[in-house]
């Protein structure tokens, strides 16, 4: 058996005005908080024996976690020489001593929260970092040889079609690797939410952010990134492997805040609330989910044609009978599905309206 691992690092400077992750910025609490990560870590020891092929630091903002902290815990985890090591960081943390310090514990892969470089559209969202932070900061890490990832988000405030197409294009030109594309998110009750629905924040249009994102594929595939997943583009050999092990149902184990683990057909996750963490770890365990083959069925469906590689046609008849059949024709005479051999996958366009989609099949 193989196993991805996921350490949730919590700690952010601010809370940005869209996020609902799991979150902290009591930065005093990270002794603590890595302490009680150790004692989960210790109660799955056995699974620990498993052989290692991703690990992912995600938050939060793990680089601010102290070097001390992450040395104690990379020190409690089974690292092999060939393990993809990712770190999510954001720009005004990295530096030559910082890169070199998470380079000398392992990290091989980073993944920078630079969302757009236009400043005007960071400062609605809270963000501390502005557009030159992130220029500096993407081609320092770029130069340094690791593994380079940007996330970008359309759909903000003050985003126009210009000026997100500017911002893809020096993301291209800063010479990265991989590219995550996410479209703005707002969670009810956010703050970027509520500056939306009073009129002190406006988005553009659904129609425009469908069309950046339509003409993003397009621009990224002739720069060299192969479009692998919905939001997700790559260089030849920069895919992310933790990522895809999600999306092709591999298992893998999350320790810290909120985090969701998926072994031997069970879903469970971590509370969300920090103080409860650092009490109950390692049984802080507040969500357990056994799959039962009506889940497999949906959830095997929705992360095969999440993927541009999508999903087998037999395959996909004998989890839905006639209606996949159905499905398959009205997709391809409409547009939002595509023939590749023996498979089925979704079109840009589909992609925009995959939930509606496949809400058609269940």
């Amino acid at each position: 058996m193989s196993l991805g691992l996921y350490i949730h690092l919590p700690f952010c400077r601010t809370h940005c005005t869209y996020c609902a992750f799991a979150i902290s910025t009591d930065t005093e609490l990270q002794d603590e908080y890595t302490r009680a990560l150790l004692l989960e870590r210790g109660g799955h020891a056995a699974a620990l024996e498993s052989q290692i092929e991703s690990i992912y630091f995600g938050g939060g903002t793990p680089s601010r976690m102290s070097i001390e902290n992450l040395k104690r815990i990379v020190e409690a985890l089974p690292i092999a020489e060939d393990v993809e090591f990712s770190m999510e960081c954001n720009p005004e943390d990295i530096e030559p001593e910082a890169l070199g310090a998470w380079r000398h514990l392992g990290v091989n892969r980073i993944s920078i929260g630079v969302q757009s470089f236009h400043d005007d559209e960071l400062v609605p969202l809270g963000r501390v970092h502005g557009a030159n932070v992130a220029r500096e900061a993407v081609a320092l890490a770029v130069s340094s040889g690791v593994r380079t990832s940007l996330d970008l988000i359309a759909g903000l405030p003050n985003q126009t079609a210009e000026s997100f197409r500017e911002t893809l294009e020096e993301g291209i030109a800063l010479g990265v690797g991989h590219l995550s594309l996410y479209m703005l998110d707002l969670e009810e009750r956010s703050p970027l939410a509520i500056q939306v629905q009073r009129g002190r924040a406006v988005l553009p249009d659904d129609e425009v952010i469908a069309d950046m994102y339509v003409d993003a594929i397009d621009r990224l595939a002739r720069a060299g990134f192969q479009q692998y997943e919905i939001s997700n583009f790559a260089r030849a050999g920069e895919e992310c492997r933790h990522n895809l092990r999600y999306w092709k149902r591999g298992e893998y184990l999350g320790f810290g805040l909120g985090a969701h683990s998926f072994i031997g057909g069970d879903r469970f996750a971590n509370t969300r609330d920090m103080h409860r963490y650092i009490a109950t770890s390692p049984k802080a365990i507040d969500f357990v989910e056994h799959l039962d083959d009506v889940d497999v069925r949906r959830e095997t469906i929705f992360l095969r044609l999440r993927q541009t590689a999508g999903i087998d046609y037999a395959e996909l008849e004998r989890l839905c009978g006639q209606e996949a059949e159905e499905w398959i024709n009205r997709g391809l005479r409409d547009g939002w599905l595509e023939q590749h051999g023996a498979r089925v996958a979704f079109t840009p366009s589909g992609f925009l309206l995959s939930n509606e989609l496949l809400s058609q099949l269940f």
